[in-house]
């Protein structure tokens, strides 16, 4: 049993995004989906669940021809989206979210409560028995794994036999991921086939059955996933020898002298985190390291936000920080990047440029009237810099793939600013992109500092840390432990760091 799509094609506005796409997914194995942010990916998997109707070709379900007429329709014949960016409703708990516009009503359409609590344990007991999970709080208070899985349950509520998971551990660290692996496993063994997109190839390998790679909207290979090395993969997706070499743009490798400090931190408290001293300087990449909840992106955070901070003084440039918004923030040249990007970060109904634009949405104006021709010429500046992959300015900023949408995310920052920005906070800087997009992203923070801005990252990818930084702060319980300089930099090092055994 299996569904099959045969010569998809999907055309957009001045690009082809699939062009004659042969997939197969079996409904008893964990099937991998890999290639480059732009491959095609997601257009793929929004077709498979009914988002999106291909320009031509064929879908098949144990080989009868459907069209999938809306998600809606895709969900009752059996096949589920869990998409990436997520799709939960935080103010309602657990419970309420699984059973989301299947809820069991009386008379006149009061809610029944315990009939709703019973019925939501009942799915998770029968999908995932032995999982201890908290259904009746707002899922903006539990973990990330925590959504996930509600997230999953919710899919499988009905009669699913394929279900997508789009980048489903992008967000999680370690232990989380470990947890969610294990369910991932156990689909299959219950009769339910997995598609899972991933930016980790390891994650792919290990979990996966079969793994299908993509490049510019065409099917490269379909691969069983135990006969292949992650530099195969890498090989196939980017086409390329060294697979280190994504075409980004030329950045400095010429060591840089680092500048005075631009930013520096005393006695900073937040009811998670504790840190008596901290430097950033001209020039300087620094990441934060830690296990989840150590404190290292709540420090990052507070910096920019100022949000719960107990004490601390904060000095930009040598001069004591004045005002605690992030607007003042902004005049005093700092930028902020967020994790969960659609969310915190773009606007999803947005277009391209208008979300290019909202940092700044007064850069092309003049006396309260819009410049279109340098509104656009700005925003083609921005797109070429970062190397952002869209048919248009007008683009749904939806349709864009997760690298893309991540340029975007950084790209608002250098719309109508020039150089204001000289300190630049990532959170999960990469999350949810592939190798391509990732040393694109890197190479832009190394090109930022290499003009003298000073960068901090907060990232649970230590391979990143590793890659970028000059220094690495490890937290443990919330408390900044002493830096790690980029000569002694080593995996079992950071993990020894940042799970207290260091000293």
């Amino acid at each position: 049993m299996a569904v099959t799509l045969s010569d998809i094609i999907m055309d957009f506005p001045g690009t082809r995004a699939l062009d004659g796409v042969d997939a197969t997914f079996r409904l008893d194995e964990v099937h991998g989906l890999i290639g480059e942010n732009g491959a095609g990916k997601s257009t793929l998997v929004n077709i498979l669940g009914g988002s999106l109707k291909p320009t031509r070709g064929r879908l098949a379900l144990e080989g009868a021809t459907v069209v999938l007429e809306s998600p809606r329709h895709a969900l009752r014949l059996g096949i589920a989206h869990v998409s990436q960016e997520g799709s939960l409703v935080p103010a309602l708990t657990g419970a309420e979210n699984i059973l989301l516009g299947e809820e069991p009503r009386r008379f006149g359409g009061i809610l029944r409560r315990r009939a709703l609590a019973e019925t939501a344990r009942a799915l998770v007991d029968r999908w995932f028995p032995g999982l201890d999970l908290v259904l009746d709080r707002p899922v903006v208070d539990l973990p990330m794994a925590d959504r996930k899985v509600i997230e999953i349950v919710r899919a499988l509520r009905g009669k699913a036999r394929l279900v997508i998971l789009d980048e489903p551990t992008a967000t999680l660290e370690a232990p989380e991921k470990k947890r969610l692996w294990d369910i991932v496993r156990s689909l299959p063994q219950q009769g339910v086939g997995v598609v899972l997109i991933s930016h980790f190839l390891s994650e792919i390998q290990e979990l996966s059955d079969r793994i299908t790679v993509l490049r510019d909207g065409r099917r490269v290979a379909t691969l069983n996933a135990k006969e292949v090395s992650s530099s195969l993969l890498a090989n196939l997706m980017l086409r390329r020898e060294d697979a280190t070499d994504t075409g980004s743009p030329p950045i400095e490798t010429v060591p840089i002298e680092l500048g005075a400090p631009i930013l520096s931190a005393r006695d900073w408290r937040t009811p998670n985190t504790e840190v008596p001293s901290f430097e950033l300087r001209a020039g300087e990449i620094v990441g934060l390291i830690g296990l989840t909840g150590a404190g290292h992106f709540d420090f990052a955070r507070s910096l920019y936000t100022r949000d719960h901070v107990i004490t601390g003084e904060l000095r930009l440039h040598g001069i004591p920080a004045s005002g605690t918004g992030v607007r003042a923030m902004q005049r005093a040249g700092m930028a902020f990047v967020p994790d969960q990007r659609m969310v915190n970060a773009l606007a999803a109904d947005g277009s391209l440029v208008e979300n290019l634009t909202m940092v700044h949405p007064g850069f092309a104006a003049r006396l309260g009237i819009l410049r279109g021709f340098t509104e656009r010429t700005e925003a083609h500046r921005v797109i070429a810099f970062m190397n952002i992959k869209a048919s248009s300015l007008s683009q749904p900023i939806k349709t864009l793939s997760g690298g893309n949408k991540q340029k975007v995310s950084i790209g608002k920052w250098l719309y109508g600013a020039d150089d204001r920005y000289t300190i630049l906070i990532f959170v999960e800087p990469t999350e949810g992109v592939d190798i391509g997009a990732k040393a694109e992203i890197h190479a832009h923070m190394r090109r930022l500092a290499s003009r003298g801005a000073a960068i901090l990252i907060a990232s649970s990818d230590l391979g990143e840390i590793s890659e970028v930084c000059h220094r690495a702060l490890p937290f443990v319980h919330g408390r900044a432990r002493a830096a790690i300089e980029a000569r002694d930099f080593s995996e079992s090092l950071f993990i020894s760091s940042i799970s207290g055994d260091a000293a």
